[in-house]
């Protein structure tokens, strides 16, 4: 009898054990208009590649039931909502697009309902309260600094204040939230230089850098104090807008911090990662698998192999991946229908204005190189949009138009911002995943003419 007792309570002390690493969600994705979407961390790793990701399907009855274990809290990011997610967190979410429109039932709510209502301070916002503005949407007169510095520290203020009132919640999320209130105010105050209209539109990249410098300098005896309060930990890291303002003011070379080896290593990891974002050739394969090795941060090894492993597979010289889509009459293609010719492949949507911006040198070039086949692929969830912009717009004569899955095209050439162009050769091999983009002339013309045949 004394065994069997001892038993059960070794049983109820694991099952109690397994409970407390996982977090149990349901609920759905209501105004969303979807039927799954992406889950990412918002951790250190998320600056490389977020090799974490959780997607969310809806069942067939319009809701979704997940788990997942962690081992610390962590924060989470749908679409603009933010999760605090804890061990044992059991949550009945709503999601709605509007972040304040997103309800939290369940063990885990009070810290989900009070991100939802204290996001990042956007500079923006600020700048537009009691304003009028013009017909752009800008504020007519641009507010001083020092009442555009009173109202951001006002909001973070409640938004401190309120965190001090908050009962159900761990000093660790207390902890955290103080430091990234604090980094969001820091950011406030650095974006001012774009918010406060400080550089004109027309101004040179050197110009730009001097004026930035010139007003971050006159900023640095309220920046100093609190740059030093987010950067006294590596755990701080793991907040994106900690790691946003420190990359900054490094970058800067204005403001003086105490740099730490895991910041250090994030910049070397960060400006590889770059590279592979300009695509992998052949001959550098063994340099960043080299690299990957010496990363010590387990988080960012981890992020940086799966994205070099990403990019071995759209390595120059590999197959290009086939993916299906249709056209405007809504017959079905294939990438791999267009063996035989070079192709330059733009992934963009209707409510990407990059994409639209590049638009115009996209048909240009087609023009100029009738010999290489030009596609278009739009993401657009929304086929309505797409047909409009198509019927309003019209397709160039040297242009393919398609209309593509944005779940189906992101798994296969590993799209996670648009827009991105491609290039493949006649025998559907790759030559650049990460291809210049068409405003890039100088950089894409040599390679366009490097592919066609004299």
């Amino acid at each position: 009898m004394k065994n069997g007792l001892i038993l059960l309570c070794l049983f109820l002390m694991i099952v109690a054990n397994v409970d407390a690493g996982v977090v149990k969600l349901s609920g759905s994705l209501k105004q969303f208009g979807l039927d799954r979407v992406t889950m990412n961390c918002d951790g250190i790793a998320a600056e490389v590649y977020n090799d974490k990701s959780i997607e969310i399907v809806l069942d067939t009855n319009g809701r979704f039931d997940l788990k997942l274990k962690l081992k610390h809290p962590a924060y989470y990011r749908v679409g603009q909502n933010v999760l605090y997610l804890s061990p044992g967190d059991e949550l009945e979410i709503v999601f709605n697009r509007t972040v304040a429109l997103t309800t939290f039932e369940g063990r885990g709510m009070v810290a989900n309902n009070y991100l939802k209502n204290n996001a990042k301070v956007n500079a923006w916002d600020v700048v537009k309260i009691g304003q009028k503005l013009n017909p752009f949407g800008l504020p007519e007169k641009i507010m001083p600094f020092d009442v555009y510095q009173s109202k951001v520290d006002s909001i973070v203020g409640i938004c401190l204040k309120e965190l001090e009132c908050l009962e159900g919640v761990s000093p660790e999320f207390r902890k955290l939230e103080k430091v990234r209130q604090k980094a969001s105010q820091l950011c406030a105050y650095l974006d001012y230089f774009s918010a406060g209209q400080l550089s004109n539109y027309d101004d040179t990249p050197e110009i730009k850098l001097e004026k930035k410098q010139a007003f971050y300098r006159t900023i640095m005896e309220i920046v100093d104090p609190l740059l030093q309060e987010i950067s006294v930990s590596d755990r701080y890291l793991e907040l994106p807008e900690v790691r946003t303002v420190l990359l900054e003011c490094d970058e800067s070379q204005v403001f003086h911090f105490q740099k730490s080896i895991a910041f250090e290593e994030l910049k070397r990891v960060l400006a590889k990662a770059a590279q592979l974002d300009l695509g992998l050739m052949q001959k550098d394969y063994q340099m960043f698998a080299e690299f990957s090795r010496q990363i010590r941060n387990k988080d960012l090894s981890s992020s940086f192999k799966a994205k070099l492993q990403e990019r071995e597979r759209l390595m120059e010289g590999c197959t290009a991946v086939d993916i299906p889509f249709k056209d405007i009459d809504g017959k079905e293609w294939h990438l791999s229908d267009f063996k035989g010719k070079v192709l330059y492949v733009d992934f963009w949507a209707t409510w990407c204005l990059p994409c639209l911006f590049q638009m115009p040198a996209f048909e240009a070039l087609s023009e100029k190189y009738p010999e290489i086949q030009f596609i278009g692929i739009s993401i657009d969830q929304k086929e309505e949009w797409w047909k409009k912009k198509l019927e309003k717009n019209g397709i160039p004569e040297h242009v393919k138009e398609f209309l593509a899955d944005p779940y189906v095209v992101g798994e296969a050439w590993d799209l996670s911002s648009i827009p991105r162009f491609l290039l493949i050769d006649e025998d559907f091999k790759i030559i650049n995943a990460f291809s210049p983009r068409p405003s890039e002339k100088e950089k894409i013309e040599p390679l366009l003419e490097s592919q066609i045949k004299n």
